[in-house]
């Protein structure tokens, strides 16, 4: 054991460091506690970075990450640039009723950074689930390359999947590389996201396989989404399930399959069989991130208004033309 570490009655780890100290303990009711305690400054350390300075594994410090967060002991804060990006999530969060979200730095890669910004904001959350789309299937590419992080709980899909190479139309495949990425454990539905009738929709909605995933939907404690222009490449079938509505409803963007227009109406289809999470249940959902790397300002306005999402993760370029 390193020299500044001290056992204390078998069940202390503590650490000193220059300006401060880190200590994990047990109480007498059997409870883990993390302090951190620092003099005029703040600590910043990935969980690699804890594990090696207190000796520990990876999994046993989320664990207790994610246990003093939730008895709010510590608080967790991704950095993600400078104050001039705090000022502008911060005002983010007013205009638009948020609870949190990221905006995204110049200087570092945009998809690692959300990576990372995921990671961490959905390490408590033990239900989490997965839309599609072409950024956070990137994101989620980035995540298989990264080991720094430890989650507990189960990921599942939110939609089922769509017959284009692009990876990130494939939920199951997504949810995978997460769990695997991470330590979750993965549910995946396994049929396709466009049934050809409601018949066929049905049939898929009888099946045990999507009927247990619907009872989990209902009680999700965080998703993730990627937030889509309309029109936009690749197109989800919308001649077929939609008609001419989108264009007469004025559609301007989507997520998980579902189009709405600038005021967060959304917009139905006569032919519309979609197999993907009820917005009833997705209106339960604790904490819904959009992903708006790749949207324009109406399809984000479009998304907030809604009353959905409770975090956003956008470019600071983005961040000052909603802010507009």
């Amino acid at each position: 054991m390193p020299e500044n570490f001290e056992m204390q009655a078998d069940f202390s780890i503590f650490v000193r460091m220059d300006n401060g100290e880190i200590i994990i303990y047990r109480t007498a009711d059997g409870e883990t506690r993390l302090e951190v305690r620092m003099e005029n400054d703040s600590v910043w350390l990935t969980q690699a970075q804890i594990a090696q300075r207190l000796n520990v594994s990876r999994p046993s410090v989320s664990k207790m990450l994610a246990r003093a967060r939730e008895l709010g002991i510590v608080h967790i804060e991704i950095r993600a640039g400078d104050e001039g990006k705090a000022d502008l999530l911060q005002r983010l969060q007013s205009k638009y009723a948020l609870a949190g979200g990221c905006v995204l730095t110049d200087e570092q890669d945009a998809l690692t950074q959300a990576m990372h910004y995921l990671m961490a904001e959905t390490t408590a959350d033990k239900s989490l689930a997965l839309g599609w789309g072409y950024a956070l299937g990137e994101v989620v590419l980035k995540a298989a390359d990264c080991s720094s992080y430890t989650q507990d709980g189960m990921v599942y899909p939110l939609i089922g999947t769509a017959n284009f190479p692009n990876k990130g139309y494939h939920p199951d495949e997504l949810v995978k590389i997460w769990a695997s990425a991470c330590g979750r454990s993965c549910y995946m539905l396994g049929c396709s996201a466009f049934p050809d009738s409601e018949e066929e929709r049905a049939e898929l909605e009888s099946r045990s396989v999507y009927q247990q995933l619907l009872q989990q939907w209902q009680s999700l404690d965080a998703a993730v989404v990627s937030v889509c222009d309309y029109p936009a490449v690749p197109d989800e079938a919308t001649a077929t399930r939609f008609g001419n509505a989108l264009e007469q409803q004025k559609a301007v963007g989507s997520f998980l399959s579902y189009y709405y227009n600038q005021r967060g109406e959304f917009i139905s289809g006569n032919n519309d069989y979609c197999l993907h999470i009820p917005l009833a249940q997705l209106r339960r959902c604790k904490k819904l991130i959009g992903i708006g790397l790749n949207a324009g300002n109406k399809a984000l306005v479009g998304a907030l208004a809604t009353g959905l999402f409770t975090h956003l993760i956008v470019s600071e370029e983005q961040a000052k033309a909603l802010l507009k």
